[in-house]
């Protein structure tokens, strides 16, 4: 009786084991927060500027589902997806600010027609664009790409003009965009 006790303890650490290893990680390099890029490909100046994108949180609903002790929760029908919010350093020209106050301003109601991104009924001219957050490795090679889908600007931060500022002081501003949802793609 105490071999077989012995040989089942046996195959439970050799087991144990051989789980263990094929549960531990084959890259365990931390993420680097500084090795990324984001684009939206019709919008050029974002690219060049771009100093922070925060990943957009995802949730869901929850349903309560009532029980006579204390009430157990399942999850929800829907994700909903955070805005997303890029800061960017304003270039001279203000370009980066511009591009997306034109975008912007022609999704609302523009002063004139010629403000408008589509001139007609017929006109398929995209008002969406999908948006690409690529984070890289270690070695600053692209390891995941993050899709996300019809991004449009719903607010333009402020720049803080100032006399007192050092010139050596890089302006920024925020950008918040929203979107359908995101996909994740493994490069």
């Amino acid at each position: 009786w105490s071999s077989d006790v012995c040989s089942s303890d046996l195959w439970r650490t050799i087991m144990a084991l051989e789980s263990f290893a094929s549960n531990t990680p084959q890259n365990s390099s931390i993420l680097q927060l500084t090795r990324f890029t984001f684009i939206i490909p019709d919008k050029p100046f974002l690219k060049y500027f771009c100093q922070t994108v925060s990943l957009p949180s995802v949730t869901t609903g929850e349903v309560t589902v009532p029980t006579p002790f204390s009430n157990t929760y399942r999850h929800g029908d829907k994700l909903t997806y955070e805005p997303l919010t890029i800061t960017a350093m304003v270039d001279e020209d203000m370009k980066v600010w511009q591009e997306t106050y034109n975008w912007l301003s022609s999704l609302t109601r523009p002063q004139s027609f010629e403000q408008y991104p589509r001139k007609s009924l017929g006109d398929r001219t995209p008002l969406y664009f999908d948006g690409y957050l690529t984070v890289n490795t270690n070695a600053n090679n692209p390891n995941i790409r993050f899709k996300f889908h019809n991004c449009h600007p719903i607010s333009l931060g402020s720049i803080q003009f100032d006399t007192k500022t050092d010139a050596d002081n890089i302006p920024t501003c925020d950008f918040t965009f929203r979107y359908d949802l995101f996909e994740i793609e493994r490069l």
